[in-house]
């Protein structure tokens, strides 16, 4: 992860976070966005510990440092494609705004390099689109996941295998469904990265990644308030919501057998959060990407006023029957009989759900 520290700016420290999982093609867009000083080598900035929250408290740290020997600048910052941006840009913008440096210094922009193979082979579940190294296909289940997180937390999204002159196949699809995940990130192909640079400098402010956040394509699509989305897209979108629990054995079933193109459409990435009735008393994490689910637990307890009511889903996808999704997801739902039966009788029911962690208690 190596900083550049070449570049100067109206005020303050700029930093640029870039994820990509093809180290040749991130250094590329280091140097397209910092220029030939990029090159050079910099400061590297390593973590002995093991999760992204703690490595983006240390690179605050160093970065606090870098603001003392500076008045202005940006910082680029090359992580891996492995490193969770979400979490790595939230605890950083966090720890930077309580060390109170002499200068700012916050996060300007989020670079997720990625190509237009890449997308389609990992989401859109298309082989033919494969190109990564024989030994990375099929072996790293977690891939799409991170890919799909990685282009939603995104200010900037470079596509590799484009130029200004040609575009690849599927190039349409890919940016028709960047238009849903990250609807406010600048789409460019790698030859077209350099004249960003010359563009007329945003003002440096605090907050950037929680900002981003709000804007993620499927946070909007829960936003009951936005307007209707009425411009042409081929990758349509779908909200489910329900205040009753899932039955975990029901919708585990569905999840395999139903939840696929034949029954229901393309499903590229759906989030969103639930409730099982045999956890009732926290709310999960829903998150698909390809053909992968993740459920895992939120901090938030079910009671809690701020809590989403009930289930909160909102799926993107091809070809989408919304008919048949909607169906398929209430006959997931704890029928009436269950639902009076209470917590006691739900706490019996089949949850082939991996088991989350338990809470951490907190001591006064």
């Amino acid at each position: 992860m190596k900083p550049d520290n070449s570049l100067r700016a109206a005020r303050g420290i700029a930093v640029t976070l870039i994820t990509s999982d093809q180290t040749d093609a991130g250094d590329a867009v280091a140097i397209a966005l910092g220029g030939s000083a990029a090159a050079q080598e910099g400061d590297v900035v390593e973590s002995s510990q093991s999760t992204s929250a703690e490595f983006a408290v240390e690179l605050a740290e160093h970065l606090a440092r870098d603001a003392e020997s500076r008045s202005a600048g940006t910082s680029i910052m090359l992580l891996d494609d492995e490193a969770d941006i979400v979490e790595v840009s939230l605890v950083l913008e966090y720890a930077l705004r309580a060390r109170r440096t002499a200068v700012p210094v916050a996060i300007q922009d989020i670079v997720a390099v990625t190509s237009v193979a890449e997308i389609m082979a990992l989401l859109f579940g298309l082989p033919a689109f494969d190109t990564r190294p024989q030994r990375r296909r099929g072996d790293d289940p977690g891939a799409a996941g991170r890919l799909a997180a990685r282009l939603e937390f995104a200010t900037m999204v470079v596509l590799t295998d484009a130029t200004s002159e040609e575009e690849p196949p599927g190039t349409a699809l890919v940016k028709a469904l960047l238009a849903r995940l990250s609807p406010t990130a600048q789409v460019v192909p790698l030859d077209a990265v350099a004249e960003t640079r010359s563009r007329a400098p945003r003002r440096l402010a605090a907050g950037r990644a929680h900002r981003l956040g709000a804007t993620m394509g499927w946070q909007q699509e829960l936003d009951e308030s936005k307007p209707e989305f009425t411009a042409h897209n081929p990758i349509d979108s779908f909200v489910f919501r329900d205040p009753r629990p899932f039955h975990p054995g029901r919708l585990h079933a569905a999840v395999t057998d139903q939840l696929i193109p034949e029954r229901v459409g393309r499903i590229i990435r759906s989030r969103g959060f639930v409730r099982l009735a045999t956890r009732a008393d926290r709310v999960g994490s829903w998150s698909t990407a390809g053909d992968v689910l993740d459920l895992d637990p939120t901090g938030m307890l079910s009671w809690h006023v701020e809590s989403p009511p009930g289930q909160e889903i909102v799926f993107f996808a091809l070809d989408l029957d919304h008919e048949c999704l909607d169906a398929v997801l209430r006959d997931c739902l704890l029928t009436d009989e269950e639902l009076i039966a209470g917590p006691e009788r739900w706490g019996q029911f089949d949850d082939p759900f991996p088991c989350w962690p338990a809470p951490h208690a907190h001591r006064p």
